[in-house]
């Protein structure tokens, strides 16, 4: 990728070594982008990306990507994301430390779990393990799909035109424990979108990339608040299809599907 040397460099700084030590305990807020700023930063050749947002930025002309390049490169510039000088894209720019740590996870993960409930345009959360050979899993960068954020509306003045790529994404880093956490406190009640029910229950998705187990996981979760049903394989305490979880429960079946099997 063109921002692998920038990536690695990112991820070898104090700040950086500070900011995975400070997730054992802490959620730390990383980096918001726009799809838009993705596709820049070269998403669709990443292991997983939005369908949506890719097909719309494959289909602008050559000169139109160029344009819009330049503006998002200005924008993460002026946010302090990027600093350096260089026209060139992927070439002469620094990336912040968060920037590059959320790059790293999303670049190479061990593996990446997916949250769905069946409705293909309401976007739901997703978890990369963030590792290294000699590490594995050093913690997890969850993507939460949001809104606009008004700090940063002033840079991206056309972004709502965009359609897909006016999408934005906020990016957390937290350690294997808290992720499962989030996770099961997601899927134990059903999905809710302003405040309806909108799907009975949830799927949960987990892919090993460079892992022998080239199927990975998938599990159904079926819950009301309290306790949750879960149908698939199953990775938790030896459970049959069907066993019902509290929350404390469904946090170590998560928490195994996260880390994955043996390498």
């Amino acid at each position: 990728m063109m921002w692998d040397p920038a990536i690695a460099a990112a991820e070898r700084t104090e700040a950086a070594r500070h900011l995975i030590t400070q997730a054992r305990t802490d959620v730390v807020d990383l980096v918001t982008l726009s799809a838009l700023e993705l596709c820049v930063l070269d998403g669709p050749r990443q292991p997983l990306f939005d369908e949506h947002v890719a097909q719309a930025w494959s289909r602008l002309g050559n000169r139109q990507q160029r344009l819009l390049t330049n503006e998002a490169t200005a924008g993460m510039v002026e946010r302090g994301l990027l600093t350096g000088d260089s026209p060139q894209r992927g070439s002469g720019y620094a990336l912040k430390p968060e920037l590059g740590i959320m790059l790293a996870a999303r670049c190479r993960p061990s593996s990446i779990v997916i949250t769905g409930i069946g409705l293909p345009n309401l976007r739901t959360m997703r978890f990369f393990a963030l590792g290294d050979q000699a590490v594995p899993v050093r913690g997890f960068v969850v993507e939460d799909p949001t809104a606009l954020p008004a700090d940063i509306a002033g840079t991206l003045p056309h972004v709502k035109k965009l359609g897909p790529l006016g999408w934005f994404y906020q990016y957390f880093l937290v350690s294997p424990m808290k992720a499962a956490e989030v996770l099961a406190e997601l899927t134990i009640s059903p999905p809710r979108h302003s405040g309806a029910v909108v799907a009975p229950g949830w799927t949960v998705t987990a892919f090993y990339p460079g892992s022998r187990n080239r199927e990975g996981e998938r599990l159904s979760i079926t819950g009301d608040g309290t306790k949750a049903r879960i149908d698939g394989p199953g990775m938790g305490n030896g459970g049959a299809a069907g066993t019902a979880y509290d929350t404390e429960g469904l946090r170590t079946v998560m928490l195994r599907l996260l880390m994955g099997p043996a390498r």
